[in-house]
């Protein structure tokens, strides 16, 4: 069967080809240079300008090899298509992220797949994790010293995460040392916010038993804003971001006492 993404068509001009673009994005979720290059008959180099001046636009968001959906005040993109944004970035945060844990601690990992990279750079120490991600839990059984408590509850097809009020009421009674997550949007106004409520319940629930929380943001989170807030930048215990942040945010963030790490 022909790949609909990929079948040659006549070379047509640039701000139609934009468009149809974001037609594709609209219906696939994601798309990549290769194919592009072959559906309208140009250079890989000039697909690669068309999503650049898209993402300027703030249509989308380009990834290693393609591009998703921008949906900065709508839902989620579904996990297998988050997993391709920022891409390098979650990477290096979650290798730095993973070199926090200590032997003996319990920790907590949200269902965002910068934790899905910490997992996966996570080092085979005896210690607890509590999460309510399938992907991260599946990820963490390769480590033999590591102690899995996977929450349970309704499960959210997109993040591959259970949520709900029987998430909430197994946490009752535990306690966490840190707590690794991240967020759709942050900023110092209106802090760390997510698209939803059952999420930000739930990392409610696993912020009021911990010690620490430690925030894995990359920059393309900063001054995004989402429809539920979840707590104060000012609350986190440390910051991990990479390094394409704005200078002038670093300064601010420094002057607030927000202790803030910046990884390459």
């Amino acid at each position: 069967m022909e790949n609909n993404t990929s079948r040659r068509v006549e070379t047509i001009p640039g701000n139609d080809r934009k468009k149809e673009i974001l037609n594709l994005l609209e219906e696939l979720g994601v798309v990549r240079v290769s194919d592009m290059s072959k559906r309208f008959g140009v250079t890989e180099e000039t697909i690669r300008r068309d999503l650049e001046r898209l993402e300027n636009e703030g249509s989308l968001l380009r990834t290693h090899g393609g591009a998703v959906l921008n949906r900065k005040e709508g839902p989620e993109l579904p996990v297998l298509q988050r997993e391709l944004v920022q891409a390098e970035e979650k990477r290096s945060i979650g290798e730095y992220a993973a070199s926090l844990v200590m032997d003996g601690e319990v920790i907590a990992l949200d269902a965002s797949t910068t934790c899905l990279q910490m997992a996966k750079h996570f080092p085979n120490k005896e210690v607890t994790v509590i999460t309510y991600s399938i992907p991260i839990a599946y990820e963490l059984i390769k480590k033999s010293n590591v102690q899995i408590f996977l929450i349970g509850g309704y499960l959210d097809r997109h993040s591959l995460g259970n949520t709900g009020t029987p998430a909430e009421k197994m946490l009752e009674g535990y306690h966490v040392d840190k707590f690794f997550f991240s967020c759709q949007g942050f900023d110092l106004q209106r802090g760390i916010s997510e698209p939803y409520e059952a999420h930000v319940q739930l990392k409610k629930s696993i912020v009021s038993i911990s010690d620490h929380l430690v925030l894995l943001a990359d920059s393309s989170k900063f001054q995004r804003k989402s429809l539920v807030r979840l707590i104060g930048l000012e609350e986190v215990s440390m910051l991990v971001t990479d390094n394409n942040m704005p200078v002038e945010a670093l300064k601010e963030m420094e002057s607030s006492d927000i202790n803030v790490v910046v990884v390459n």
